[in-house]
């Protein structure tokens, strides 16, 4: 299943020039391989405990942005690379945050006002595609209100480093958490908006590296 994954982005770039194959080895690389990860927990191991332990370094990372009253998604890796999304008009507010080693906020990047390059332009068009395709994600009736998830039932492939997902409205009622290997088959989340969160996160990361 996991070559199945990749192969569909391979697809998915040969169908609309999205990434090139410096891109689909990078996104591999922070997918796949847990350099940062605490500790290789098989899936039936991911307990609520840890899922409240992911909800709370996000919930860090929201509070600087407080003053932003509207709804949210977050999506995290190794709950330290965070790229959140907040719902305004007339265009959404994207936010790159990184934690470091101790679990301090160490950066925060606002995407929405950076000045880009032409091939960040480019890339960003791109990834606009992807969102448009996902759209409406800011719909609270697409995602799971009931429980938070740590598993998935009839779960396919399950294999990476730990994301994070939430999505909260107005008033903070939480919708669609997860905490799940990044490369999990059946997709938890749309897979336009699962592929936009990941080529982004590999974007900013990569700028960290360089």
């Amino acid at each position: 299943m996991l070559p199945e994954i990749l192969l569909n982005l391979k697809n998915y770039q040969e169908q609309n020039n999205y990434f090139n194959m410096k891109q689909l080895n990078l996104i591999f690389l922070l997918l796949c391989f847990s350099t940062f990860c605490k500790g290789q927990l098989k899936e039936k191991n991911v307990t609520d405990s840890i899922l409240l332990a992911s909800r709370a370094k996000a919930d860090k990372v929201l509070k600087y942005f407080d003053d932003l009253k509207t709804s949210k998604i977050l999506y995290s890796l190794d709950d330290r690379y965070f790229y959140l999304i907040f719902n305004d008009t007339p265009f959404y507010k994207e936010y790159y945050v990184a934690l470091d080693r101790l679990g301090n906020v160490e950066k925060i990047r606002n995407l929405t006002t950076e000045k880009k390059t032409y091939t960040e332009q480019r890339k960003n068009a791109e990834n606009l595609k992807l969102i448009a395709d996902a759209e409406p994600i800011f719909d609270l009736s697409r995602y799971n209100t009931l429980d938070s998830m740590s598993s998935i039932p009839n779960i396919k492939h399950s294999s990476g480093r730990y994301s994070y997902f939430v999505i909260q409205n107005k008033d903070g009622k939480i919708f669609g958490e997860y905490r799940l290997s990044a490369i999990t088959s059946p997709f938890p989340i749309n897979e336009n908006l699962w592929m936009f969160f990941v080529q982004k996160l590999s974007e900013e990361i990569s700028k960290d590296c360089d």
